[in-house]
């Protein structure tokens, strides 16, 4: 039985002949597919064993290593078809996982912030912030607050149903998911920059009103998931210009 890839790397043993070009191929596919790592891997490890095993038959006809490599590789086609066969439904994975991923969070975020707000006992207000008398400057942002948290939701249900059964009604067009979970990622990552702005302002205030460790609690998960929805936002920007690149 031939060892694993990783076990002869591992040992500094040089790879079989025609293996160093099966995973060259690998490699370039491996460059091309956009989404996340592990799906990725999976992918790849796939193609590893469709490959091995196309390379095992032409061995068995007669042909050398490399060449039934080379044989096999040429039958899978180029790293740029291949990766471009499998990149939508990657994209189409990933978008979903940050939706949900943002509606879960959603809600865990904002009763953190209502716990601390009603630890610190601050009161709403019904008018709208630009009619408040006296307002902090930073109660000015509960509008671009509103404005994400909108934003975000509705771009989140949107991607969900983008890549559930309502693929079937919608046009093909694989970077519409993408495209929205990214706007979702950015629409809370602008939710928590106006909450984390808000908490600013109130400490600059009335920095004693404030209960220490629940607007501590808030504003850890909020600065968490800043950092990891803007992350996630550009990776999904990234996998939708991958979809438009050349094929």
């Amino acid at each position: 039985m031939t060892p694993p890839i990783g076990a002869l790397a591992a040992r500094g043993r040089p790879l079989p002949p025609g293996r160093q070009l099966v995973e060259d191929y690998l490699a370039q596919v491996g460059a091309r597919l956009p989404g996340p790592v592990r799906e990725r891997a999976d992918i790849i490890a796939e193609l590893r064993g469709g490959l091995l095993d196309a390379v095992d038959a032409y061995r068995d006809a007669g042909l050398s290593a490399p060449d039934a490599a080379a044989t096999a590789i040429e039958e899978f086609g180029g790293p740029g078809r291949v990766a471009a066969a499998f990149g939508p439904g990657l994209a189409l994975s990933q978008a979903r996982r940050v939706a949900l991923t943002l509606l879960v969070t959603g809600p865990l975020v904002g009763l953190l912030w209502a716990i601390a707000a009603t630890a610190s006992h601050i009161a709403s207000r019904a008018a709208l912030p630009w009619h408040w008398v006296g307002a902090p400057p930073g109660s000015l942002m509960v509008f671009p607050l509103a404005v994400a948290i909108v934003l975000a939701v509705w771009t989140a249900l949107f991607t969900i149903a983008a890549t559930g059964r309502a693929t079937r009604w919608l046009p093909d067009r694989p970077r519409l998911a993408p495209g929205t979970a990214a706007v979702a990622g950015f629409g809370a990552a602008g939710a928590d920059v106006a909450l984390l702005v808000l908490l600013a302002s109130q400490l600059t205030v009335a920095p004693g009103t404030l209960a220490a460790a629940p607007v501590a609690a808030a504003a850890l998960a909020s600065a968490t998931r800043l950092v990891l929805a803007g992350r996630a936002a550009c990776h999904c920007l990234a996998t939708r210009t991958a979809l438009a690149g050349p094929r």
